[in-house]
């Protein structure tokens, strides 16, 4: 005869909870409501006591408290990336290395320039309270941050900046900042919000420095190449990334690509090419000189072609079309019909990006 499974209190009293309602406020059982904190802390408070609903609520404000820093810092960080791409030449940005949570006093974000031996270090606070404060506890930190840059890590030029989410504060907390110091640590100003897009409607300069990585003001384009940056800092910050790492990725990820304002050599022509390629292919040319449509401008490892306001990219190395579909052509708009569908067979080709499927 087999013998049944004990079950423990805990989960019979789980178990009984999917079929009963006493157990409930007000006798309702609130299914897979994934909202509603109130009603899980009625139900824990009915359910478990007083003590453990308010140690719920610690619990819950504490993990809220967390990943409200977290996504403020990350956030900040693809500003600093973008900031400096949009800043220097690809080439220079790869001497700007960026790492987060190093041994460090001050050591929310860490930014080198490698090439010249500077380093600034970033506290971030996400806060307008006194947790942003300038206080006798951060000023020992950055002094000590100091002498560890300069004595351990050798560099011509440090700095340290304490970087809060409010503006009132951030300028209270530069007043505070002592006379001595003020030539190597500053107080910045970086907003905090829900979303992305609402943080680049909130913060010019954020916005002006993706405008020209992206080489346009449309707000969805500049939201989307953020979240891409973003994305990929995440994806691999555990040892630090050169600012050309991060953006090279990003824009390689971006399909179609929306990083129009930078070029990094190394997408400048396809693994295993002995040159990067400059001019376009003989068929493409001869498409574009039939219908009078101009010519063509590189962008990285393909062509884009502009025409009436539309813009369609090839890749350098797509496959020319078959001559029966060059010569069915009729007008300028068989022709961006065409070049999308070669472009969609080399995406369709190609394996996903990691972290990316397609």
């Amino acid at each position: 005869m087999m013998r049944q499974p004990q079950h423990s209190s805990v989960s019979a009293g789980r178990c009984s909870a999917l079929t009963a309602d006493s157990h409930y406020p007000g006798g309702k059982l609130l299914w897979m409501n994934m909202t509603s904190n109130i009603a899980v802390q009625e139900f824990v408070s009915a359910r478990f006591g007083h003590d453990d609903a308010q140690r719920l609520e610690h619990i819950a404000r504490g993990g809220k408290s967390n990943k409200k820093g977290a996504d403020f810092e990350g956030c900040y960080a693809v500003y600093v990336i973008a900031s400096i791409g949009a800043a220097t030449t690809p080439a220079e940005c790869a001497h700007h290395h960026i790492s987060s949570q190093e041994t460090a006093f001050v050591d929310d974000l860490c930014v080198r320039n490698q090439a010249i031996g500077t380093k600034r270090n970033y506290q971030a606070k996400n806060s307008d309270g006194s947790a942003a404060d300038w206080t006798d506890e951060l000023r020992a930190r950055f002094e000590k941050q100091i002498i560890v840059d300069i004595e351990h890590h050798r560099v011509q030029q440090q700095e340290q900046v304490l970087v809060v989410s409010c503006a009132d504060k951030a300028a209270a907390n530069q007043k505070k900042i002592p006379h001595a110091m003020q030539s190597c640590c500053r107080a910045e100003y970086f907003p905090y919000e829900l979303t992305s897009i609402a943080l680049l409607m909130s913060h010019t300069p954020l916005q002006s420095v993706f405008a020209k990585l992206c080489n346009s003001r449309q707000l969805a384009r500049l939201d989307e190449a953020f979240r891409i940056i973003l994305g990929q800092w995440h994806a691999d910050n555990h040892a630090g990334r050169t600012v050309l790492d991060v953006l090279t990725k990003a824009k390689a990820s971006a399909r179609p690509d929306i990083f129009g304002g930078f070029h990094p050599p190394q997408l400048c022509w396809q693994e295993g090419a002995s040159v990067p390629p400059c001019t376009p292919p003989s068929w493409l040319t001869e498409v574009l000189d039939r219908f009078q449509m101009g010519g063509t401008t590189v962008e990285c490892a393909a062509f884009k072609v502009s025409y009436n306001g539309l813009e369609v990219q090839v890749a350098a190395h797509a496959p020319a079309p078959h001559p029966d579909a060059l010569a069915s052509l009729t007008s300028p708009r068989d022709v961006f019909m065409l070049l999308m569908s070669v472009e969609a067979e080399m995406l369709a080709a190609s394996p996903p990006t990691e972290g990316h499927p397609q």
